[in-house]
């Protein structure tokens, strides 16, 4: 069974309301990791529609990179984000999703890829650079965004239970 895609005024505007929380949320760097993370795997990639996706995935790199003090502001976040996004609308156009189950398989993946794909791309921009710890809070709160944004995205679809 497919699940239908998210309407995609729902989904953008879930985007932007993300991304002001990106910004808003630099004085606490856990809970930004775990938004942009959010927004770049999980909120912005739609199947055959790479354009707005890339958009919004280049927006939160860039907008993380300008918040943080301490951090390159070379553009390795936002090529890393413009990478997994692309790639993670690819894999929802061929390999549809079936449950919640798959959906969070998909996302522990795709987050495991980005955390290596981000701090290298960082590196190769900007050089050496602390990890910090965010990236263990992005894998440690992956059951609770991902069940969110499976909710928001296709938990209220007309005619299903």
């Amino acid at each position: 069974m497919r699940l239908p895609a998210p309407s995609a005024t729902r989904q953008q505007l879930l985007c932007a309301a993300t991304l002001g929380l990106i910004f808003l949320s630099a004085p606490f760097p856990w809970v930004q990791a775990i938004l942009h993370t959010t927004l770049v795997l999980a909120l912005a990639p739609r199947p055959g529609k790479p354009l707005p996706a890339a958009l919004w995935a280049v927006a939160a790199g860039w907008v993380v990179e300008g918040t943080l003090r301490l951090y390159p502001h070379m553009g390795g976040t936002a090529w890393a984000n413009l990478t997994l996004t692309l790639l993670a609308g690819g894999l929802a156009s061929r390999w549809p999703l079936e449950g919640l189950r798959t959906w969070l398989g998909r996302l522990a993946l795709l987050s495991l890829l980005h955390i290596l794909l981000l701090h290298g791309a960082v590196r190769l921009a900007a050089g050496p650079h602390p990890w910090g710890w965010s990236w263990l809070g992005v894998l440690l709160s992956l059951p609770l965004w991902g069940w969110a944004t499976w909710r928001l995205l296709h938990g209220a679809q007309p005619g299903r239970r």
